[in-house]
């Protein structure tokens, strides 16, 4: 049986990667490639792990497809081997194996392994951090904590809300009358101390940027549910995890519920996925997909489920049945994945080799070289990546004055620099302010008509006119619009 799963996993591996480098990148890529190039401690939307995963798959494997995902499918592997490790140590060996390859069978967990994202680097450590912290309690090693600890640190690295896993280890240690002591020892504080290190780039990048996404909401919006938007939050989260894993974990979290009062195995379980399970009902209430919660859950509670339907004869049948509707969930194609939905059904490749055969055509008229200019931030980060290798790589979002994404913070056309010089004689200041985009030209590229387009375009602008239409299929449409001389005045 061991054998065949490492073949199984093998098989699945070479699969992912060849997935991983011949299907189109997303606009959702296209953003974590667009903040490799642009190393920080942090980034508007979240650690900065995944975008320094990406840096290293293109210097390992080139700036396409396959390098911006190469890590991915590699870590798929290691997030297998996580949940192996943690049911080991809470079920057995033998649950362990089965729950290694149940999880493989995740619709969810099979498009985070061919697409860039925080999702399984997070899983994979918060595992790693729950076995080594099930180790520490039973060989009361420092060195167990502090690499549980490690295990944390770097998983909110690639995903803040990893760091619930700490108040989970809490609850395991004073839920068990046997680990009680744990609390008079130095253990779960070496293990904590190290854990909040983890925090440290974050809040060192939100201090340097007066913490933008704070900014944006209130204690109130945060704190109320969305009635309207629960049913389609749900909705998500059954098409990317199946209704065969979503009943099989319900009626495991009810089993190992039943049974947690007199069983050590099924507590310590329930203490490190309970963080989880709650972030997931708040994110379900908030009408926000709770991907990520559910994901850990399901990696966490493996074992569980396993040995709950290996219980029986009669489960062990329900249970094949159920691994079965899951995994022929992911043969389904999923539009409810957030590559997807970042993609809307756009080919990205083809548009920016329209816009780089459009841009050759407007330059001949236009000296110096045209801007390039996005509605959306969709766009932008797409065309940004499949631009990279011609003239036009840079992308300027069109509302980029909005600090409502990270490209508020990157270098702007419609932004103010610094001089020496003073931008008019009339102001006698040591130092002003000027555009250097100035007198220059753009195409924008938008779904929007002529008598919609933003007033940051038709304002800045000395005149803009059609240019050009791109035909998407299905009725849809994006227009080309050619700005010409770009004209707001020195601060």
């Amino acid at each position: 049986m061991k054998t065949l799963a490492l073949l199984l996993l093998a098989i699945l591996t070479a699969l992912r990667l060849w997935l991983a480098g011949s299907s189109a990148v997303t606009p959702l890529e296209s953003y974590y490639w667009m903040c490799a190039q642009r190393p920080d401690w942090a980034f508007f939307d979240g650690p900065a792990g995944t975008a320094w995963l990406v840096r290293l798959g293109t210097v390992i494997a080139g700036d396409g497809p396959l390098g911006l995902r190469l890590a991915f499918p590699l870590v798929a592997v290691l997030a297998s081997g996580g949940v192996f490790l943690l049911a080991r140590a809470l079920f057995g060996p033998a649950t362990a194996l089965w729950a290694a390859v149940a999880i493989n069978a995740l619709p969810f967990f099979n498009i985070a392994a061919v697409h860039a994202g925080p999702e399984l680097p997070a899983a994979f450590l918060a595992l790693l951090a729950g076995w080594a912290f099930l180790r520490a309690m039973d060989h009361q090693g420092l060195s167990w904590w502090a690499l549980a600890g490690t295990g944390l640190a770097l998983a909110t690295q690639f995903h803040y809300a990893a760091i619930l896993l700490l108040p989970g280890f809490a609850a395991a240690c004073a839920l068990s009358t046997r680990h009680r002591s744990e609390w008079r020892r130095p253990g779960i504080y070496v293990l904590a101390l190290v854990a909040a290190c983890g925090l440290v780039p974050a809040l060192v990048w939100n201090q340097a940027h007066d913490w933008p996404a704070l900014a944006l909401g209130t204690l109130r919006t945060a704190l109320s549910p969305r009635w309207g938007e629960i049913g389609s939050a749900l909705a998500t989260e059954n098409s990317l995890f199946s209704l065969g894993a979503v009943v099989a974990l319900g009626f495991t979290i009810w089993t190992l519920a039943r049974s947690a009062r007199i069983h050590a195995r099924p507590r310590l379980a329930l203490c490190l996925a309970s963080p989880f399970m709650a972030l997931w009902l708040y994110g379900t209430l908030g009408g926000q997909p709770a991907s990520m919660a559910l994901l850990l859950v399901s990696m966490i509670l493996a074992g569980g489920t396993v040995q709950v339907f290996l219980a029986t004869a009669r489960f062990r049948q329900l249970g094949a049945i159920l691994l079965f509707v899951t995994a022929g969930g992911t043969l389904l194609p999923a539009s409810s994945d957030p590559w997807t939905r970042s993609a809307h059904g756009i080919s990205w490749r083809e548009v920016a080799a329209a816009m780089d055969g459009l841009l050759a055509r407007a330059q001949n008229s236009q000296s110096p070289a045209l801007l390039l200019i996005a509605q959306d931030p969709e766009a932008t980060a797409a065309l940004s990546f499949h631009l990279a290798h011609t003239a036009h790589s840079e992308v300027f979002l069109c509302e980029s004055q909005d600090a409502s994404n990270q490209f508020a913070l990157w270098p702007r056309y419609d932004d103010f620099v610094e001089t020496v010089k003073p931008a008019d004689d009339f102001f006698k200041l040591e130092g002003s302010t000027t555009n250097p985009y100035l007198g220059r030209s753009a195409l924008y590229l938008t779904a929007e008509e002529p008598d919609d387009l933003p007033q940051t375009i038709t304002a800045a602008f000395a005149h803009v006119t059609s240019f050009a239409s791109l035909e998407l299929g299905g009725g849809r449409k994006l227009r080309v619009y050619l700005c010409e001389d770009y004209q707001t005045m020195p601060l």
